[in-house]
Parts: C-alpha cells; sequence; structure tokens
C-alpha cells in the first residue's frame, strides 16, 4: 500500500496564519503585505509539489485501474490511521514510525523536508518585510520548535463508500503568541523605533515576536482540544496512491497554533 505525502500544504497553512499574527503586531508593514506573500507560499508550493501524473485520455483506461484496485490493496482503517499520524509527525517531529510506505518521500528526508519547507515559508512571510536573514533563521528555528510542541491524538478511522476512511484528529492547539499584545508593546516602545526605517523596524520588531514565541514554548499552554475529521482516500488513481488531500491537511494546520494573542 503505497500512500502520497501532502505537508506543504500543512505547514503553508500554518506559516499563513503566522502572517495574519505577525502582520497585526508589526504595524509599520505593507497593507498588501498578507496578499503578496499568501501568493507567494502558493506559487512555492505548487512549484514544490510533484509533478502529476498524465491526464488518461480513454476512460477504458481509468475504469482498468480501478478495476485492478482489488480488496488486497484495499486500505484498512489501521493503514488510515498511520497515514494521518504520520502527516502529523513528520511536519511536527521530522520523523515518523515508517510503518507508512510514502511514495513521494525518500527514506531518510524525512527532517529535511520538514526543515526546508519551514525555511521556504518563513522567507515567504519575510520577503516583504525586508527581514535579515539572521532575522529569518531565528524564526525559522523558533517555527521548528513551535512545531515540536504540537500536541495531537489520531482517534477512530471510520469507512466510507468511497473505500478510503474519515480519521478523526484530536488537537490542543498550542498558545504560540500567548499575552503577545502586551509583552510586544512592552518590548518594543515608540522611542525604540524612532528613526529606523520601515525594514529596521520590522527586523526588531520580528526578533521580539520570536522572543515572546520563545518565552511561550518554555511552558507551553494550549487552548481547548478541537476535533477536526480528515478524509483519507485514493489521489492517484493511476498509481494506486492514498493520502489525504490538500484541502483536508489544511484542517489541520489551520488549528495547529492558536491565535490568540491575549
Amino acid at each position: 500500500m503505497k500512500n502520497k505525502l501532502r505537508l506543504t500544504a500543512l505547514l503553508v497553512a500554518v506559516a499563513m496564519l503566522s502572517v495574519s499574527v505577525l502582520t497585526g503586531c508589526g504595524g509599520s508593514s505593507s497593507g498588501n503585505k498578507k496578499e503578496a506573500e499568501e501568493t507567494a507560499a502558493v506559487q512555492e508550493e505548487q512549484a514544490e509539489a510533484p509533478a502529476a501524473a498524465p491526464a488518461e485520455t480513454e476512460p477504458a483506461k481509468e475504469e482498468t485501474a480501478a478495476a485492478e484496485t482489488s480488496k488486497t490493496d484495499a486500505p484498512t482503517a489501521e493503514d488510515a490511521k498511520a497515514y494521518v499520524k504520520a502527516v502529523l509527525d513528520i511536519m511536527c517531529t521530522g520523523d515518523y514510525d515508517h510503518s507508512v510506505e510514502l511514495a513521494d518521500i525518500p527514506a531518510g528526508e524525512e527532517a529535511q523536508l520538514r526543515d526546508s519547507t519551514i525555511q521556504s515559508a518563513v522567507a515567504a512571510i519575510a520577503s516583504d518585510a525586508g527581514l535579515s536573514e539572521e532575522v529569518q533563521a531565528d524564526f525559522t528555528e523558533v517555527m521548528r520548535e513551535a512545531f515540536s510542541k504540537a500536541k495531537y491524538t489520531v482517534g477512530d478511522a471510520v469507512p466510507t463508500e468511497d473505500g478510503g476512511y474519515d480519521v478523526t484528529v484530536t488537537i490542543e492547539p498550542l498558545r504560540l503568541y500567548a499575552g503577545a499584545t502586551t509583552k510586544l508593546q512592552e518590548k518594543v516602545t515608540a522611542d525604540d523605533i524612532a528613526g529606523l526605517s520601515e525594514e529596521e523596524a520590522n527586523n526588531l520588531i520580528y526578533t521580539k515576536i520570536a522572543e515572546i514565541i520563545r518565552e511561550n514554548l518554555e511552558e507551553p499552554e494550549y487552548a481547548e482540544p478541537q476535533d477536526i475529521v480528515v478524509h483519507y482516500g485514493i489521489i492517484d488513481e493511476q498509481n494506486n496512491l492514498w493520502g489525504v488531500s490538500e484541502e483536508e491537511g489544511e484542517k489541520l494546520g489551520e488549528i495547529l497554533f492558536s491565535a490568540d494573542m491575549e
């Protein structure tokens, strides 16, 4: 049973949450920043995504491919649960138990993929603000640490009519920005940014935001658990590859971190 991992969309969804929070805190950033960064992230996601399989030109071929998926090839509930857990484990820890065969990630490169994707997402966030390489590196490191503190539990997998499963995931959203509104005002005053260029001010502000996140991660707080149902099914019928679509994956990414800044 081969599976196809859709990691990028999960990370981008979480990164976009960070964009909205950081834009609100930064204040000096461009009003069109979020839109520009979302576009950049989408373009990057499309560039990193595996090439799509050639479209079938004959309906008979699709029917044949479907027929070749025998009952012995069909996934079990445990397969579905293991896959969803693998997605979250790789995204958050850079590794997994290797009980799931992933067609699009060479063995041993899970951490490299996770790290490079976080780095790319942070770069997309930082591009419009003119952040220095040092600040980007610091923010990448703190976000990697944040992912490692995520809390989730993969629950039941319920069979669906298409031969796949609806898998329930319970997530306790990490309060990554807890107290950020007050803490940022304490760390950056009007006098601190007086006379600075927009880029210099942004670098200072984002450095302090990374500092706040790092402080919060020392004794992490979590919001109330939320149950999210994601669908595990066939995503490449021609090659009999199973997994979770990008749209389904975004459901997880969107609540992994809480946007609460109080």
